[in-house]
Parts: C-alpha cells; sequence; structure tokens
C-alpha cells in the first residue's frame, strides 16, 4: 500500500460504537450538504418494510467502484467503514483524484435488519450485550445470498427487494472493483475475493497489519480453497450447493458471482469484533486437524440437539412467524449442513496431517459461536411471544431453560474465545485500508495505457490517456 494511502488511514477517528440506521441516513444528508458539488445522494430501492436504501456518489473518476455495508445486520463494521471512506474521499482531493473512481457507496443495504439489532450498536461493550441484541436474517433473506442462481445445482431466483436495488446498481454502474463489508466474531483479518491475482491477494493481506490486527490464517467457515494466507477464494453458489446436497436451494448466488457479469473485481472483508493473537500462529497445536474439526463439530451437534429438546417444550405453542423464529429454524438447519460438510473433510487421509494453532482456535471458538447464536435468538424469538400476549405453560417453560442455557455456553465460551472488549477503530481501519489497497490495484490494472500522439513538424510526442 502507498503512503498516501497509509496516511489517509491516519485521519480516522476514534470510534467507540455503531451508527442507528436513523444516523447513517442523517450522515448522507449531512455529507451531501457539506460537499455538494461533489457528492450525489440517491435513493436506489426500498427494503421489504418500506425503509429507502440509499447511495452516495462521489466524485467523477473515469472507474467505479462500490461499496455496501451491512449484507449482514450482525456484522456493521461496514456501517462506520463506509462512512469514514466517503469522509475520507471528499477531504481528500488528491487522495481521490489519484484513485480515479467515482464511488458509489451504500451505508447498509438491510435497514430492517439492522434496526433488530441497534440495541447492542449503540454499546457494544460485551458478549452478552452483542448476543440479547443479536438478529441475523434466515439465509433465504440475506441481500448477500439471494442473487439469481439459473441453473443447476442450487437454482435460485427468490430475490429479495433489497437484492434487486443492489443488482440495479450493479448493472447500471458496472464497476471495476467491488467491497461487500462484513465482520466476523472473533479472530483475525481475512478476505474472500472472486480474483485469482496474487498481488492483490498480497496487497489485501497487508490491511491487517496496517489496523494492528492478526490476519486470520485458516480456512473455517466455507471450505474453499486460500490464494494466499487470509485470502480465499469466493465459492459459487454451485459449488455451495453441490457442497449442501440440498434438494431446494436456499441461497443464490453472492453479489460477487452476480458482477462478474461485468468483469469487476470483487472484494469480501471480514474483520473481528473479539481479536485474536492466535488466528495468525502457523505454530504446531500438537493434535491432528482431523481431530480438531472432529472435536469441534461433536460439540456443535451436541449443543444443537440439547437447544432442540429445550425448544420442543414451546413448538406447540408457538403462534408467531418472527423474523427471530425463521432466523433459528435457519441456524439449526445451517448447523447440520456444517456438520455434515465438515465432517467428510475431517474424515479425508489429507486432515490426518498436524493442525495450527490458528487452525485449533478457529475451529474451538467456532460451535461455541453458532450455539450462543442460536439460544440468543430462541430467546428472542420467545420473548417475542410473550410480549404478543402469548403466555402459554411451554413458552414460559422453554423460555426459562433456554435462559439458563444461554448463561452456560456463555460461561464456556468466555473460556475459549477473546473476551477483550471490542475496540471500533482498528476494524474499521482494516476495511478501508482494504478498500483503497484494492481500488488502487485494479484502478492500475484497467487504466488503459497512454497514447502517444506525434506533432509534426517538431516531431515532439506528448502523453494523453486513451479515451475509456
Amino acid at each position: 500500500m502507498s503512503s498516501d494511502l497509509r496516511a489517509a488511514l491516519a485521519h480516522i477517528p476514534a470510534l467507540d460504537r455503531f451508527p442507528t440506521v436513523d444516523e447513517m441516513q442523517a450522515e448522507l444528508d449531512r455529507l451531501a450538504q457539506r460537499y455538494p458539488d461533489l457528492v450525489r445522494v440517491r435513493r436506489i430501492g426500498t427494503s421489504r418494510l418500506g425503509e429507502p436504501i440509499r447511495m452516495a456518489t462521489v466524485g467523477d473518476g473515469e472507474c467505479d467502484a462500490l461499496v455496501f455495508g451491512g449484507p449482514h445486520a450482525n456484522e456493521p463494521v461496514g456501517f462506520l467503514a463506509v462512512r469514514e471512506l466517503a469522509w475520507l474521499l471528499c477531504a481528500e482531493d488528491r487522495l481521490r483524484e489519484r484513485l480515479g473512481f467515482r464511488w458509489h457507496l451504500v451505508p447498509c443495504v438491510d435497514p430492517d435488519a439492522a434496526r433488530l439489532n441497534e440495541s447492542w450498536y449503540v454499546r457494544p461493550d460485551g458478549r452478552e450485550r452483542y448476543l440479547r441484541g443479536f438478529y441475523r436474517p434466515a439465509t433465504a433473506e440475506q441481500v448477500e445470498w439471494t442473487f439469481p442462481h439459473l441453473r443447476e445445482p442450487g437454482y435460485f431466483d427468490r430475490m429479495l427487494p433489497e437484492t434487486v436495488a443492489l443488482a440495479r446498481v450493479i448493472d447500471e454502474v458496472r464497476p471495476e472493483v467491488q467491497c461487500a463489508l462484513h465482520n466476523s466474531e472473533y479472530g483475525g483479518v481475512f478476505h474472500y475475493t472472486t480474483s485469482d491475482d496474487p498481488e492483490l491477494a498480497d496487497r489485501l493481506a497487508e490491511a491487517a497489519d496496517w489496523a494492528g490486527l492478526p490476519l486470520h490464517n485458516a480456512v473455517f467457515q466455507a471450505p474453499t480453497g486460500a490464494i494466499r494466507p487470509g485470502v480465499l477464494r469466493m465459492p459459487t453458489a454451485a459449488e455451495l450447493a453441490s457442497a449442501a446436497g440440498a434438494a431446494v436451494a436456499v441461497t443464490g448466488a453472492s453479489s460477487g458471482e452476480y458482477a462478474r457479469r461485468h468483469g469487476t473485481v470483487t472484494v469480501v472483508t471480514e474483520t473481528p469484533l473479539w481479536p485474536d493473537p492466535r488466528a495468525a500462529s502457523t505454530g504446531a497445536s500438537g493434535r491432528s486437524y482431523a481431530d480438531v474439526v472432529a472435536d469441534s463439530l461433536h460439540i456443535l451437534d451436541l449443543s444443537i440437539h440439547h437447544l432442540g429438546h429445550v425448544l420442543a417444550l414451546a413448538d406447540d405453542d408457538l403462534r408467531l412467524d418472527t423474523p427471530f423464529r425463521r432466523s433459528l429454524s435457519d441456524m439449526r438447519r445451517t448447523a447440520d449442513a456444517v456438520i455434515a460438510g465438515w465432517g467428510v473433510i475431517a474424515e479425508a487421509s489429507a486432515s490426518r496431517r498436524p493442525a495450527s494453532v490458528a487452525e485449533e482456535s478457529s475451529f474451538e471458538g467456532l460451535p461455541h459461536t453458532l450455539r450462543l447464536r442460536a439460544v440468543a435468538t430462541a430467546l428472542r424469538m420467545l420473548d417475542a411471544e410473550t410480549a404478543c400476549g402469548n403466555v402459554r405453560d411451554g413458552i414460559r417453560r422453554a423460555r426459562a431453560e433456554a435462559e439458563q442455557l444461554f448463561h452456560a455456553w456463555l460461561r464456556d465460551a468466555e473460556v475459549v474465545l477473546p473476551d477483550k472488549p471490542v475496540d471500533v477503530r482498528p476494524a474499521v481501519v482494516a476495511q478501508v485500508a482494504t478498500i483503497l489497497a484494492a481500488a488502487e490495484h485494479v484502478g492500475r490494472r484497467s487504466a488503459p495505457p497512454p497514447v502517444v500522439i506525434a506533432t509534426a513538424p517538431a516531431r515532439q510526442t506528448r502523453l494523453v490517456k486513451a479515451a475509456s
């Protein structure tokens, strides 16, 4: 990363909380009022509950970059990254002009889901507060994973209004580079990308260092290939469908797969809420990879079945079709898919190799993270029933047992997962650094070569940029 991009990161202020949806909308208006000749704000769509989805376009470069935050509403680091990037681009003329992009910035692409997380956005001071306010939509209701995939395996055409809005923007601006801003709960910084360019991968990997965060040196979410440590190949919808083996696809294509029709390079950035230096360690854990994965899946399997027995107390008494109920059902199905998919990998002969510390810590944290998400969502589902007057015996009994389970699992997680309070700024710096590094690299690759024009009779030459 060049020195001026690094210097720009120093302008990002101290940050201690995440913005609400209303605050993000107001911030767009302030930006446009402050820089009326540079910023244009427009509505690009409407959410399922009628919320406007808005985008700011900054600058007039010859290339286009699309950056959006909040594709998963429990991952709000991108809200701040979009905000800080927008102010940087407006305030730093030289930075904007040197990169040469027209920037299209969507702070929050799923405002409905974001509003269901706002209680912890304003005070992200601990894991319990985070989980008490946690909401992650079911897979089929996630903007990132509901782009059309119109072939088998995994045929999917159930686009959400929010996804339609984002797809329209992608088709309109045909971005050279697209950044989808996510964040993980623990570990280090890592990226998915649709590009196999090793130089781009190296630049992306630098972002963690400039933010003072570990680079996550393990594959533990979706089974996919690594281009280099911390930079993974983005799986396609067909690959995910084949791995899941489901008769009916519950997920579509990603934004990155959709944008490839325009030659777009997509980078998905994951930055941790709770960093863990073990995520970068290549040292030997003293255990085999097969044992590390199998032990993780065993804990997850037992936990999901335990939660299922608790929730069975309320099965006959549930009355509401809430986002929390749909999310919980999806989480239980996803856990089964994780167990099946990674189980095949654990049984393979190649998994008898030694596991690194990064791999061990990643898989140790996985079941604790997934089961806490599930029980926290169960509590919100049961509380929604009670709030609407459904105080049947099964609801009350399940609620009491789920609360006990939540506290027990939270105590277990404190032993395994990092517990240092969330430090918001480094996560935001890592995302902004990633965006700038990707734009710098892709912009150089996309720039047309200079054309040499001879000027007779003096035979002097001058360089002009070829027409785009």
